[in-house]
């Protein structure tokens, strides 16, 4: 089972959907701007649980199933017109797999980490800062951190005002090893498409049901490592408040399947997973 670590590295976890309370939709030709504008001060929590089923070769593992816990405070230190600055804190980290490997790995190092995000208020990454973290080691941690943040299920928002079933897209380029934990250099193409499926609630108290569709494809790795192809898609449902100008609420599933080659002619090595997550904000200090 030691294969089995070398190959994973993000958190797993479990899903489930989301409950709505009963509320009286927005006019359906009203519009909307979603932005990040929380005040200086506020602080939030999130909870992320993710289940990830995997399909491994025999070799590696077989038939693994993976579950990772996150919880993280994040708390508003700038706000300008194109960025806002939080700063957060790890404060739980768990990662289990069943059947467990000897030496599955301990993450509870990492709970009291602080770092900060600065981000625009479409909530798109501008960067991670780690203080005091520097070299190779602050590297793999920032982008570990960032697979964290990805892995929470909030899309980035719309550029402009937006209605009721209006959609946008996202492209970017994703490492394996963030995406799924695979110990390669390969990188998957990742396409997410937000659409706005509801407004609800009266108004001053708006929420902003999205709908949320991602697909990756590609993998393709440097010259002189196997070839991987990644085949996949995904779903989500994400709860957004407008008037607090945060996210509440994400849940939703994915299946991926990627294809290893040796370049032997030899049938191709096959990975299969399938996740379900859910991520929702809990009572943090200042919170609304």
């Amino acid at each position: 089972m030691a294969a089995l670590v070398a190959l994973l590295g993000l958190p797993g976890a479990s899903a489930s959907g989301i409950a709505r309370p009963a509320v009286q939709d927005a006019p359906p030709n009203s519009s909307v701007t979603l932005r990040i504008a929380p005040r200086t001060g506020d602080r939030s929590e999130y909870r992320h649980e993710k289940r990830l089923d995997l399909q491994l070769p025999p070799d590696l593992g077989g038939e693994v199933t993976t579950r990772t816990v996150l919880r993280l405070a994040q708390e508003v230190e700038e706000t300008a017109a194109d960025s806002v600055v939080l700063g957060a804190e790890i404060l739980e980290i768990r990662f289990e797999a069943e059947p467990a490997p000897a030496d599955l790995p301990d993450l509870g190092g990492l709970e009291g980490l602080q770092f900060r995000l600065v981000t625009t208020p479409a909530g798109r990454l501008y960067r991670v800062d780690l203080p005091g973290a520097t070299g190779p080691v602050a590297r793999a941690l920032r982008d570990q951190v960032e697979s964290w943040l990805r892995e929470l299920g909030f899309p980035a928002l719309p550029a402009g005002p937006v209605r009721v079933g209006d959609s946008w897209t996202d492209t970017t380029r994703v490492p394996l090893a963030t995406l799924l934990g695979l110990r390669t250099e390969a990188e998957a193409l990742e396409i997410r498409t937000t659409t706005l499926e509801a407004l609800d609630g009266a108004p001053g108290q708006r929420t902003a049901r999205l709908a949320v569709r991602t697909s990756w494809s590609g993998g393709q790795g440097p010259a002189d490592a196997p070839d991987l192809v990644v085949d996949g898609a995904g779903s989500q449902v994400v709860e957004f408040d407008v008037e607090a100008g945060r996210f509440s609420r994400a849940s939703g599933s994915s299946r991926i399947r990627v294809l290893v080659f040796d370049g032997t002619g030899a049938p191709p090595r096959r990975i299969e997973s399938v996740g379900r997550h859910e991520t929702r904000r809990v009572a943090g200090e200042g919170g609304r």
